[in-house]
């Protein structure tokens, strides 16, 4: 049997909760607090999405705790005159695990290469070696005047047909990023690897710096240059960029670039995406 609030459900019998206007108006209320509190937990800013794509030089930012983060894309280089490459997908997959460190997993993919020889194209293709690593921001530019951050990673051998260093070759990078005026962004790295050859164990060492700025509304380029250090010379690489937001969770990309000196490829051109879910 149903009882009815707010008045007596029959002879003797008295409803213990009846319904006065005042608990109306409590009631109307909670419920308008509560969904203006919903509105406003929705419409909270989404941090600004930063990826380590397309340019060579890393960024300082971690993605955020609980966040995972992937980046992927696809190149095609000319690697000498003889030597064309595509590889696809380039995958990063980021991991945060607090507010100053993430897990990272990385890979080219599979490799598809293409030799011109006297008698015709000789193509071999494979998979790439996969590499294992983390990001640690240690520094604030507030306080340091720079963001400041490392990774140390290690390669695994996992590649086929002779795309492999066949070794576990460890290493890590410093990275550095400072906002400049007019909207405009420096960063930079300087990495090391202890990296397996022909002849053994060999360190190599890169170096890179990049310049962005905003093109307005979702759009965004850089400009940068990137090397391998060698002696006293330099494998070096010239490349520009543009980036398009999609919403606050996702990004398209492409970049273009040209070897300068050294043994760097002839050319490349790559497009990308990044995708993020949020905790």
């Amino acid at each position: 049997m149903r009882a009815q609030s707010g008045h007596q459900t029959g002879p003797g019998v008295v409803d213990l909760f009846p319904v006065t206007p005042l608990t109306r108006y409590l009631g109307a209320a909670i419920v308008l607090g509560t969904a203006v509190a919903s509105s406003a937990q929705s419409l909270a800013p989404v941090p600004e999405l930063v990826t380590d794509r397309p340019d060579f030089t890393e960024s300082s930012e971690v993605v955020g705790h609980r966040v995972v983060q992937i980046e992927s894309g696809l190149t095609l280089e000319q690697t000498d005159r003889q030597t064309r490459q595509v590889t696809a997908p380039q995958v990063l997959v980021r991991v945060g695990v607090g507010s100053r460190f993430e897990f990272r997993f990385a890979g080219d993919g599979f490799v598809s290469q293409s030799l011109q020889t006297p008698s015709g194209h000789v193509r071999t293709s494979g998979r790439s070696d996969l590499e294992i690593g983390g990001k640690f921001k240690f520094a604030d530019a507030d306080r340091a005047g720079l963001d400041l951050a490392v990774i140390p990673f290690l390669s695994l051998p996992t590649a086929t047909n002779g795309f492999s260093s066949n070794g576990y070759d460890p290493g890590f990078k410093l990275t550095a990023a400072r906002d400049l005026p007019r909207g405009f962004g420096l960063s930079g790295n300087v990495n090391f690897a202890d990296v397996t050859s022909e002849m053994g164990r060999t360190w190599q060492r890169e170096a890179s710096l990049s310049l962005g700025h905003s093109l307005g509304g979702p759009f965004g380029a850089y400009w940068e240059t990137y090397g391998t250090l060698i002696g006293g010379g330099c494998d070096c690489t010239v490349n520009t960029g543009v980036s398009v937001a999609l919403g606050g969770n996702g990004q398209l990309d492409m970049e273009v670039g040209r070897g300068i000196s050294g043994q760097a490829q002839d050319w490349f051109v790559g497009v990308g995406f990044a995708v993020r879910r949020l905790h």
